[in-house]
Parts: structure tokens; sequence; C-alpha cells
């Protein structure tokens, strides 16, 4: 191997050359004539990456930079998904993560310079929202397999590449400065780049870059928080239910969330050829993305009774009704009873501030050696270690719950819904009618850390038939996965707090109006609604004023009494007994008041800081060593190669168990709950291993028609956070004709002795390189899924203390839902992919790809069985991308489309599974180079400002309908 070649060079040289060159007919006397030449533009980068394609002996398709420094798109994601069957996943209007081939994100392993990437969440999906697109070189998408690849995708594998300094020539500098416009949040911010490259005549090189970006977004979101199946009244009387088991709203709402990014990142990469049988490189890698993630809710939470439904008689669900109010008496106090009748639990509006922020710092720093040993003999060391810290920060949870006073109405309303009501629901005279409902706090910190070590021997005989070299090698990885959560203690905090007995002052509450109204398109929804700050909020509950307010537990249970509670017979009864709810309140604030949160003495909030929650953290451990033997085959008019992969993975995780140590009933508010107490440490071990044999045999049909056949078995490991040993319990009652019902708790756990999916694959592919820089393509693909992870579920019952009002009174027999994951089910999914690339003679050109893909394990509406579904399978999904170069001037419009998809197929609360709508927009570009030195550019992401819609099971079920607007970038470019 010579080093100093400058092979992306010679794949350009060859790619754009008259007369169609095969890869393999290059000898190393052409390739010592070759003149480094560099081609930039939209153009080059297609053919760059069509080069790749067409010397490959795999089934794999990709993206390559414009020019140094320039990837097509502000994010790389966003690059991908021009990809034939890749769909992607987006956040805050930026894309996050990928689908390939209709297999989510945990399906697919990224690679950064071959190396496996660090995740921040707790599954082991990458968000390309990490990586400044700047920093990028390329990227392929590997959809077959081969033995000496890293295992663990069934749907591809995706490999990033940074630059590297003796891939360019002498001095190469590159800086670029954009302003970035979003639209829908009306704020103007900063994005820098620059990239600097120096190589010393070809044997030592240094490049270094990097990039910062500021970002202010804005998401505008109507939505509903599941649906419930009761029974309902298509009549305007609230008593007369005529309708049961229908599907309902369970809560409805508007959120608009403001987020604040800030995406700092960095490369330096050093490259040395001491001789011309020894390269060396080493990098290293630095991201961090900081969000500021503010979130301002207003819901309704809509309980029985449901009145003057209107149903889809088809789909079994509520699209209107009304709901009566819950009648207010005084602070704390609320009309529950009626001439000895229970009431229904009312019409509650709340006021909602969450949080959602991330500080993301990843790191990698490798080192690769490559040794001609001989001719014959090749040998490559590479070793990283990487990490990735993620820490939350304090986030907030907190409700401010309004009983209205009128009867409110709901109804759908095209693609998405209206609110119906008097305006005082929600601002301006009902201000003095918010109490405290849930106040919390958490905070999440996880770290992934991962040592990996690759070797790689490769012999090329002078003599041995069609096998033109063998390859084998050992890989060996040590993972650590972490999850710390910390959250504000809820026996502590919320049970003295529940029952809305707290009202704060007025003047905690402002006014809350977004710029433009919200979802002013829509129409239906409140411009203006109240907002706070969730420390004001915690400020009250430690106050003097709220020990004030501890009359309203025994108040409240002396108007039940007088409206026919039957819970007391006499009044002197009801009096002992509200005296003593009062002192038991006033008891129970005092020890909220004076309660140190373990690990937080002194902080701000006091005794709602978060504090460390064993029972929902846990440490995984994952080691895993491979080896691989490959024959690389080539024959006069074919090559390929035909290997075996041999994995064995151990795995040991530590958590800490939950147990229940009560069922405790608050009398004045009519609701029980259950106290939960972590337990003793435990942890488990488990383990697998599997052989994974692969083949790929390319045909050169004619000098511009090739024919590819591929068969390999794959894996994707389970998520980390599906090995953990814990078990989590929850579950509420409430009163029900003087009686307390508990309809049923759940008990999830995970499993420490799940098995990887593994995957038989099975590709067909031909593909007409037409003319210069021209191709189409067809390829056929099925995979049948085995070992698929599902959840079972069983019933069971639990027996726990019982208490009311702190009271021990006897023992309560629970009924649970257990739900844990187990590997159980086949499956399979097949597909077809179509591509095009034409570029025509006057500088414009065209590239359209389409993607079909069926499985039995796409959702189908109505069906029985959710047990397993193929989440992120859009069945069509189809790229457009038109583009003019010509001189100085450059522009693309890009058109990208998938039909709907599942995002969750196992969510709860009667929204399983969640779905994402059809959705497509246009992406834009233009630039002109002023000289050769300086380009300006202009950029547009989601142009028409298309909006996003999820519903759940059937398309008149909405889940949320959502718009991030658009964004523009104007800037400047300048290379030397």
């Amino acid at each position: 191997m010579n080093f100093k070649m400058n092979s992306l060079a010679l794949a350009v040289t060859v790619a754009i050359s008259s007369t169609p060159v095969l890869a393999e007919d290059i000898s190393k006397e052409k390739i010592e004539e070759i003149e480094v030449i560099q081609v930039t533009g939209i153009r080059g980068s297609l053919v760059k990456s069509l080069f790749n394609k067409r010397s490959a002996n795999t089934v794999v398709d990709g993206i390559s930079a414009e020019d140094l420094g320039k990837f097509p798109d502000q994010n790389v994601a966003e690059s991908l998904q021009r990809i034939t069957g890749v769909t992607i996943e987006r956040e805050g209007g930026e894309g996050s993560k990928i689908s390939i081939r209709g297999f989510g994100p945990e399906f697919n392993v990224v690679l950064l310079n071959q190396r496996t990437v660090p995740t921040e969440g707790a599954t082991r999906a990458f968000s390309f929202d990490m990586l400044a697109s700047e920093l990028i070189s390329g990227a392929d998408v590997h959809k077959t397999t081969t033995a000496s690849m890293t295992e663990g995708s069934i749907g591809g594998l995706v490999n990033i590449t940074t630059a590297k300094p003796l891939e360019y020539e002498g001095f190469k500098a590159v800086a670029s400065a954009k302003a970035v416009y979003d639209g829908l949040a009306d704020s103007t911010n900063p994005y820098i780049s620059g990239l600097i490259s120096q190589n010393f005549d070809g044997e030592f090189g240094v490049l270094a870059s990097f990039a910062y970006q500021e970002r202010e977004s804005r998401k505008d979101e109507a939505f509903i928080g599941g649906y419930t199946e009761s029974s309902v009244g298509t009549t305007n009387d609230p008593t007369n239910l005529d309708r049961d088991n229908v599907w309902r709203p369970q809560t409805a709402g508007q959120k608009l969330t403001a987020q604040n990014r800030k995406r700092t990142g960095a490369t330096i990469t050093a490259q040395w050829i001491p001789s011309d049988s020894l390269s060396l490189t080493a990098d290293v890698i630095y991201s961090r993305l900081v969000v500021d993630d503010e979130q301002h809710e207003l819901s309704r939470w809509f309980s029985n009774p449901v009145f003057g439904a209107t149903i889809n008689e088809e789909t079994n669900t509520v699209t209107a009704f009304s709901r009566t109010p819950k009648p207010y008496v005084s602070t704390g106090v609320f009309q529950l009873w009626e001439d000895g009748t229970r009431l229904g639990t009312g019409q509650w509006n709340s006021a909602t501030r969450r949080g959602n922020n991330r500080d993301v710092t990843t790191t990698m720093v490798g080192l690769n050696a490559e040794w001609n040993v001989s001719d014959e003999l090749a040998f490559e060391f590479d070793i990283q270690t990487s990490s990735a810290e993620s820490d939350s920060g304090v986030n907030p949870y907190t409700v401010l719950a309004n009983p209205t006073q009128n009867i409110t109405k709901f109804s759908m309303s095209g693609n998405s819904f209206s609110w119906i009501g008097q305006p005082s629901d929600f601002i301006g005279t009902s201000k003095d009618l918010y109490h405290a409902h849930n106040v919390s706090f958490s905070q999440f910190q996880r770290d992934d850390d991962i040592t990996e070590l690759h070797t790689n021997i490769e012999w090329t005989p002078e003599d041995m038939g069609f096998i033109s070299s063998v390859q084998t090698g050992a890989y060996y990885s040590y993972r650590e996965k972490v999850k710390n959560n910390a959250a504000t203690n809820y026996s502590n905090v919320f049970r003295p707090i529940q029952g809305f007995h707290f009202s704060p002052s007025a003047s905690i509450l402002t006014d809350f109006s977004p710029t433009g109204g919200f979802l002013s398109d829509e129409g239906g929804f409140l411009d203006s609604w109240y907002t706070y700050n969730p420390t004001d909020l915690v400020d009250f509950l430690l106050s003097p004023e709220a020990l004030a307010q501890t009359s309203g537990f025994g108040d409240q249970i002396m108007n039940n009494f007088a409206n026919g509670d039957p819970t007391y017979g006499t009044q002197a009864e009801a009096q002992v007994a509200a005296d003593n709810a009062s002192d038991a309140g006033y008891a129970r604030i005092e020890a909220l008041q004076s309660y140190v949160p373990v690990g937080n003495s002194g902080h701000r909030l006091g005794a709602f800081a978060p504090e460390h929650n064993a029972s929902s953290s846990w440490r995984v451990t994952e080691e895993t060593t491979s080896f691989f033997v490959q024959a690389n085959l080539e024959g006069e008019y074919w090559s390929g190669n035909i290997g075996l992969r041999y994995i064995t993975t151990d795995t040991e995780s530590f958590g800490t168990g939950t147990v229940l140590t009560g069922y405790k009933l608050d009398s004045g508010a009519g609701a029980a709950g259950l106290d939960k107490e972590s337990g003793q440490a435990v942890s488990d071990k488990g383990s697998y291993n599997k052989a994974l044999p692969s083949m790929n045999l390319k045909f050169d049909l004619s000098d511009d028609l090739v024919a590819r056949i591929s068969y390999s078995e794959t894996l994707t490991r389970p998520n980390l956070s599906k090995l953990t040993p814990t078990e989590n319990y929850s579950g509420e009652g409430q009163m029900s004709n003087g009686e307390l019902v508990f309809d049923g708790g759940t008990i999830t756990s995970q499993n420490v002795n799940l098995k990887p999916y593994t995957s038989d694959n099975f590709d067909l592919a031909l593909e007409w390189y037409y003319a210069e820089s021209s191709y189409v393509g067809v390829t056929y693909f099925n995979k049948q899924i085995h070992d698929w992870i599902t959840t079972l579920t069983e019933d069971v019952i639990v027996e726990v203390p019982y208490f009311v009002d702190d009271i021990a009174s006897g023992t309560k027999m629970l009924p649970f839902s257990k739900s844990s994951p187990y590997n159980a089910e086949d499956s399979d999914a097949s597909g077809i992919e179509f591509a095009l690339l034409h570029n025509f003679d006057n500088g414009f050109g065209v590239q359209f790809n389409y993607t079909y893909i069926d499985s039995d394990a796409a959702f189908t509406p109505g069906q029985e069985d959710m047990s397993f579904t193929l989440d992120g399978l859009s069945k069509d999904s189809f790229n457009l991308i038109t583009y003019y170069e010509s001189g100085p001037f450059q522009a693309r419009v890009a058109y990208n489309w998938r039909s709907e998809y599942v995002n969750c197929a196992t969510c709860s609360g009667g929204s399983k599974p969640i779905q994402t709508e059809a959705y497509g927009q246009f992406d834009a570009s233009a630039s002109y180079d002023i000289n050769e030195t300086i380009n300006v550019f202009i950029e547009g992401v989601n142009i028409l400002d298309e909006d996003t819609r999820k519903f759940s099971v059937y398309k008149s079920r909405l889940l949320s309908f959502s718009d991030t607007g658009s964004r523009f970038s104007l800037g400047v470019r300048a290379k030397f």
C-alpha cells in the first residue's frame, strides 16, 4: 500500500473519466501517474459518492462533502435522508435520528472513522444533532455487511468520516460565518466554522476544525394526552351515560416549547508516514451540545362524566363532547357530594411548566496504525477511548390546576382540535382559582464510556486463483453505561400537598402571549394564557401561608358530610375527623418544610430539590470480543467476499430493587396512592455468542451494468436499559360511591437475560451506469428477523399495608399488571429501492430515489396483537433533488417525503401505538463564488413551513399537531 497516494483524487479522476474504468483494473503504476485533482461542488460530491458505490463489493450509498468543510446540508441526518432507504426523525425541526430500510435508530450502528460513537440516552440510538456538519467529510450507509465490519446493525451501518491532512496538498484553510433565522421563534443567531490543514511533503500533516452554533427555536404543539376507554353520554344529560366502551381523550392541551441551543464541535488530526510501509494517524473529536428548554403548557383533564358526545362509529372514538364543572366552595374545598350522591370529579384546567434541558459532552480519542509488513502482508491496528457525558440539570414539572366553573366543550377540527368555552376558564377572572397539584423537579446524569480495539491482518498472495486476499482480525470492546436519576421525593413532598388544598398568591401568575399567536393557521386555540416561575410556587409551599391553608383538609370533610357523604355517622364524628385531618395536614406541611433531601442540604428548592432515586438508576457493562476471517474474491468479470464473524458478549447490570411499603388513603381528597421505598442493591449477569456468516458478490455484466447478490446474518443488541434488574410500581385509587377503588396498578421490570435480535438478510441489486456520472439502479432486499424482543404482561396480586389518613388499617390485596421484555417473536421485512441520478450537459441535474418496504411487523389499525411492531417503518419514502451548477453559481432544491410510521408501539395511556402521519418538506440552497476565495450562500430548511401530526391507531385519534417553523441562513465562506 502506497500511503502517499491521494485515494480521493484517484476516485474522482476515475469517476469523471469518459471511459469507465474498474477499480480492480488500476495498477500501482497508473496510481503513481495520477495527478491530484480536487473536484468540488454539487456535481463533484455526487460523483465521489457514485464512484464509491460503483467500486464497492457491497450495497452501499454515501454522501460526500461538496468542498473542504462544506457538507450538503446543515445537519448530517438531513443529508443522510437523501439516501435511498434512509428516513429521519426530527427534534425541534432539526434532523436527529435515522431509520434504515424501516428499522428504527436502535437497529442501526453509527461509527465515526470506523469507531463506535457513545450515546447520551438510555438506548444505543445516536442523535445526529450532536455533530456539526462542517466537521464531516463524508458518510456511507452500508446496507449489506461483511465479516470484517463491526456487528450490531440489522437496518444498516453508517460510517461518518472526518477529513485527514494528507488527503490535501500543502496548506488549506476554510472559514465560514452565517446568520440563521428561525421563523417561528423570530430570532437570528450566529453559526461559525473553520478548518485549517497543513500537509508537509506528504509525510506529516495536521488538520484542525472548529464549529460553533447558537440557535433559538420554538415549537407550538396542540396535544391530546392519550385516550381512555369509558362510558359516555350522547345526550346533554350528564347522568345518562348511554354508550359503553368507547375511546375518548383523557387530556388535551397546548404547549409552547422554547429552546436555546449552543453547539460546539472541534477535531484535530495528525498523520505521519515515517516510511513507505508505515502510516500513523491520531485524532481527537470533541462535541458539546447545551440545550436550555422551557415549556409553557395549558391543558384540561377530562374525567367522567362526559356527555353530549359525538362518536366516530368506524373507529369507536369520541370526537366531541361536553364536561361539567367542579363546584368550588373555598380555598381547598370543593363540592364533591350532593344529596348523598358522589359527584363527578369535575373539570380541571392546568397551567404546567416543564423543562427538558440537555448538556452533552462527547469526546473521542483514537490512534490508527497501518503497516505493510511486506508486499503480501499488511497489518492494521486501531484503538479508541470515548465517552458521552450528559447532565440535564434541574428540570421542573409543576402544575397549577384550576377548577373551572363553566361547562366546557371539546371537538376535533380538521387535523387538530378546538377549545370551546369561556375565556375565564383559562385567563382573566380565574387567577385566584389555581391550586398546586404537582410540584416536582428531576435531574438525570448519563455516562457512556467505550474502550475499543480493532486489528486487521490482510494477506495478499501472488497466486491463489480467484482469492485475491484473505483478511482476519479481532475486535474487543468494553462499554459501561450509567444512568443516575434524581427526583423530588414523592412520599415526603407530593403526598402532603395532594388534593388541591393549597392556592398560592395570584401574583405569581403572569400573562403569557406568544409572538404571532399560537398555531394561528389552525384557529381554536388561546393566544394568551398564564405562566409562572416554578420556584415561586416552591417558595409559597415552603412559607407560613401554606401552613395557614391546611384547615382546608378538615373543611372538605365537613362539606362532604353536610352534603350526604356516608363516611361518618354523626356530625361529631365528622368534626373529630376534620380536626384530625387539619392537624395531620399541618403536621405534614411542617414536615415538608423541614425535610432536607439526601445530599441537597441548603439547596434553593429545599424539600423539593431532587435527591438520588435508586430505583430508576442503574449501571450496565458490556464486554464484547469478536473474531473474523474473510476471503476477498476476484474473477475476470466479478468480485466479492465471503467470511464468518464470531462474537461473544458478556453483560453485567447493577441496580436497586423497589418494595411497596403501603397503600395510603387521603379521605379528604378521596384519593389513594402507593408508598414505595428503595430496597437493597441487586445485580445480575447475562451472556450470549453468535456466528455471523456473510457473502457479497458483484458481477460486471458489461462496462456499464453491474449486478450484486448478498447474504448475511446480522444482529442488533438489546438496549442496555432493558438489561437492568430493577422493578418499578405505579397505581392510584379513588373513591366511587363511597368505596375506595383501585382499578389496577402496573409493575414494570427489565430482563438481564435478553438475547439480541437476529436477522437473515438477502439482497439482489442491478445498477446501470448508462452515462458519465449518471446511473439508475434497483435493489430488492429481504430480512427474516428472529428473537424479536416484545413485552410479556401478566396479572399478579400484591398484598400491602393499608393506611387511612396515616392511620394503619390492615392490608389490601391490590391487582397489578406486570410487564417485562423477552425474546419471543419472529418477523420479516422486505422491500424495493429505486434510485436515479442524471447529470445533463447544461449544468442541470436530477436525483430521485424511492423505497417501498413491507413487513408482517407493520402496524395495521384494528389489530389486536400489539406485542411488537417495527418502529420507524414507513412503507413508502422518496427524495427528489434538482440542482444547477454552472461557473460560479450553484443551486439545489430538495423534497423529502415519507409515509406514516410508528414512533412507539408499547406506549401506555391508551396511546398504543404512537404514529406520525405522512410528512414531506422542501429544502433549498444556493451559492455564488465571488472569486476563487470568497463564496456567498443562502439556505432554507422546511421552507413551506410544514407541520407534523401524530395519532394513535386511527388518524381520527389525534395525539399532537406541531409547528416548528422554517429556517433560513445567509452566510459567507472563504477558502485559502
